[in-house]
This record gives C-alpha cells, sequence and structure tokens, in this order.
C-alpha cells in the first residue's frame, strides 16, 4: 500500500509540473524559432537559433532529471554533438546536431500532450476527492431543487445524492492509480522518445566508435606510408645512388687501375646486400604475396622462419580455411611486429604463436597471440612501436592487449572480428 501511495505521488507530481514546464518551453522555443526565421535574412537569425537550441537543449536537461525522479533510473544520455570550431562554422555545427532538434521538438510536441494529461489528472482527482467526501461537507451546501445526479438517474429519495456520489467518488478512487500511472507513462514515453532514446543512443555511440574506427584505420595507413617513404628515402635511395656512383667510378679505372675498379666492386657488392637487407625489413610493412596466395598460416610459417629466435607456431585453422582479407593483414601485422621486438628488444630464446578462431560469441573471432621468455616491458602506449598495431586492429573493431608474463617474457594478444 505505501509502495502505491509512493508511486501514486511521484505520477501526479511529474503530470502537474509537466503542464507549467510544457507552457514555457513551447512558449520559449516558438518564439525563438519565429524570430531567429525572421531574422535569417540579416545573419542573426543564426545566433538566434543556437541560443533557441540551447535553451531547449536546457529543458531537456531537466526533462531528464525528471525521468530518473520518475522511475529511479538513469535515463539515456542526449549524445548531442560538440563543435570542433570556433565561430560561425562552430554556429552552423550546432545547427546540424540532430539530437538539438529532437529537444526542440519535443518542446513543441509536449505542450498539447501536458495539457490533456494535467486535465485528465486533475479531473480524476478532484472527482474522486469530491465523491468520497461528498457526505461530509452535503451537510453544509443550501438544499438542491432536484437537479443532482440522482435527480437525473431518476431517483427521489434524499439520501440517493448521497449514495450516488460516494459511489462514483469511490470508482475514480479505485481506478486514480492506474488512470495517473498511463498518463504519466504517456508523458515519459514522450520525452524517453525524444530527449532520453536508449536506442537513438547505441545509434550514437556505434557511430562514434565506427567513426573511431575509421581515422584509426586511416591514421594508421598514413603513418605506414610516411614511413616507409621515409626509410626508402634515407635508406635504400641513397645505397642506390652510391652503388650508382660506385659502378661508375669502377668502369672509370677498369682500364688504367684494375685494383681500384676491383675494390669499388667489393664495394658495391657490399651495398647490394645492404640495400637488399633494408628492402626486406621495409616489406615487413607490405602484405607479402604468400598471404593473398596460400593463406595466414602459411604466411605466418615464412615469418617464423626469417625470425632469429626460435619460434613455435600453434595454429588452430582447418587446412584451407580463409578469411577476409583485412584480417589476415591484420593479424600478419601483427605477429610480424611482435617477432620483430623479439628478436630486437626482448633478450627472448624462445617464442611461441598461437592463432585460433573462437565462434562461441556472437559473431566469430579470431585470437592471435605471441608469447615470449624475454624480459618483458612492452607497451602498446603512443610512442612505442606498437601503438600502429593498436591503431590497426582497432580499426577493425578488434583489441590488443600486452601483458607481462608471470615468469618473465610478454604475452600480446590480439581479438579480431572475422564476420
Amino acid at each position: 500500500m505505501t509502495t502505491l501511495l509512493r508511486r501514486l505521488g511521484r505520477d501526479t507530481l511529474y503530470v502537474l509540473v509537466s503542464f507549467p514546464l510544457a507552457v514555457l518551453s513551447f512558449t520559449v522555443v516558438l518564439a525563438g524559432l519565429a524570430t531567429s526565421l525572421g531574422l535569417l535574412v540579416t545573419l542573426l537569425g543564426i545566433p538566434l537559433a543556437v541560443l533557441t537550441l540551447l535553451v531547449a537543449r536546457g529543458l531537456a536537461v531537466v526533462e531528464r532529471a525528471r525521468l530518473r525522479l520518475l522511475d529511479g533510473a538513469d535515463p539515456a544520455p542526449a549524445g548531442h554533438r560538440r563543435p570542433t570550431v570556433g565561430g560561425w562554422r562552430g554556429l552552423l555545427q550546432r545547427l546540424r546536431d540532430p539530437q538539438s532538434w529532437l529537444d526542440v521538438l519535443h518542446a513543441l510536441v509536449a505542450f498539447p500532450m501536458a495539457v490533456l494529461t494535467f486535465v485528465v489528472v486533475v479531473t480524476w482527482w478532484s472527482v474522486a476527492l469530491f465523491g468520497l467526501t461528498y457526505w461530509v461537507w452535503v451537510r453544509v451546501l443550501p438544499p438542491d431543487e432536484g437537479e443532482g445526479l440522482a435527480w437525473l438517474l431518476g431517483f427521489d429519495q434524499p439520501w440517493a445524492e448521497t449514495v450516488l456520489t460516494t459511489l462514483v467518488g469511490v470508482v475514480f478512487a479505485l481506478t486514480l492509480p492506474a488512470v495517473v500511472r498511463g498518463c504519466a507513462a504517456v508523458q515519459s514515453g514522450l520525452a524517453r522518445l525524444l530527449v532520453a532514446n536508449p536506442a537513438l543512443a547505441g545509434l550514437r555511440r556505434e557511430v562514434s566508435t565506427l567513426t573511431a574506427s575509421r581515422a584509426a584505420v586511416v591514421e594508421a595507413g598514413t603513418t605506414t606510408l610516411r614511413r616507409l617513404e621515409r626509410d626508402l628515402h634515407d635508406g635504400p635511395q641513397q645505397r642506390l645512388v652510391r652503388l650508382q656512383m660506385d659502378l661508375a667510378a669502377a668502369r672509370r679505372r677498369m682500364g688504367d687501375d684494375p685494383a681500384a675498379a676491383d675494390l669499388l666492386v667489393e664495394e658495391a657488392e657490399v651495398q647490394v646486400q645492404e640495400t637488399l637487407s633494408e628492402l626486406r625489413a621495409l616489406s615487413r610493412g607490405i602484405a607479402p604475396p604468400v598471404l593473398t596466395d596460400r593463406g595466414l598460416p602459411a604466411a605466418l610459417a615464412s615469418l617464423a622462419g626469417r625470425c632469429t629466435v626460435q619460434v613455435t607456431l600453434d595454429v588452430a585453422l582447418p587446412d584451407g580455411t580463409r578469411l577476409p582479407d583485412a584480417v589476415e593483414e591484420a593479424a600478419y601485422f601483427v605477429v610480424s611486429e611482435a617477432l620483430t621486438n623479439v628478436a630486437k628488444h626482448s633478450g627472448a630464446r624462445t617464442c611461441t604463436v598461437h592463432l585460433w578462431r573462437d565462434g562461441t560469441g556472437q559473431e566469430p573471432q579470431l585470437h592471435v597471440a605471441v608469447e615470449d621468455d624475454g624480459v618483458g616491458g612492452a607497451h602498446p602506449a603512443k610512442g612505442h612501436g606498437l601503438a600502429g598495431l593498436r591503431d590497426r586492429v582497432g580499426g577493425l573493431g578488434g583489441t590488443l592487449d600486452v601483458q607481462d608474463c608471470p615468469g618473465g617474457g610478454t604475452r600480446l594478444e590480439a581479438v579480431l572480428p572475422c564476420a
């Protein structure tokens, strides 16, 4: 009973307060929109329209707070887009915010709904209280002349008016919680649809995630391309220029100084070997043909064969399994970068690469884990070599985790959705 009365009080207060708030919102927002539309040709309408949106946004904040008090649950976040620039462009970005216009729509549509629910709730409360207390204060009323409820129904007894009015009050009192709850549900449902919609909040989060993933992919690709261009310019290109100069000098000395020419040719051979080594190192940032032709397991076997540390492959994929190209390339680069770090920095003697596919969740996922017995200390923060891997994996909606093993060494695990 206490819970029912508390619920009835909250619903009644919510509906009654909705009416003056709806009047205020409707008046201010409609006046702001009309004035800004009239001043639009003078450009003063744009800041006034933005101010109107901000007022509607503030009223929506109040409505979400009222929803929290009504149900005790946090409503969905508003999800307004923040302008990324200032000045007129920032004002235009605010005008393109969809949630701001939903706030405006709520301020306009909630007014007739608030009037209707206010009238219904006040009427139900008035009739219930009037009927239940009629037998008390009817004694002080002047006697009627047969135009009451009993007279309309054809009853002539003096007590009939009191009994019928009390029965009507009982009926309205019994239905009062349901009617008030329905009015509050209609009013709050409209608010949840426009200013606190969990479905819209979920879509906004998904769009934000996809936008961040796209930015991460673009950033990772741009970073890789710039590094490749810089390394080609600073390494193989310079060596090839020197190689050309050495060969030209050797050809000039071939006739008069064969010994010096032989020395230049030997130096040219060294330059060729160093250039080939640098080109092989740079090719780690490019997907090899074996990955495209034979698949991920064969490409990982090729990586393991070139690594200077003993590598054990644990591939739990059926023979002939092919995954999406982007997933295979990301997994390949994760293992390639991890093995490079193991060989250069970890001081490890052995390393194990695990590869398996997990299809128990909502979508199949590819797990790639690289473990070593080195000194540990790897970190995927900005400024470290693994930061680009995190961006690449995150661009596909995956995760990259780096942990120090209890007995020493590092475990790097990437999880890639492969649906």
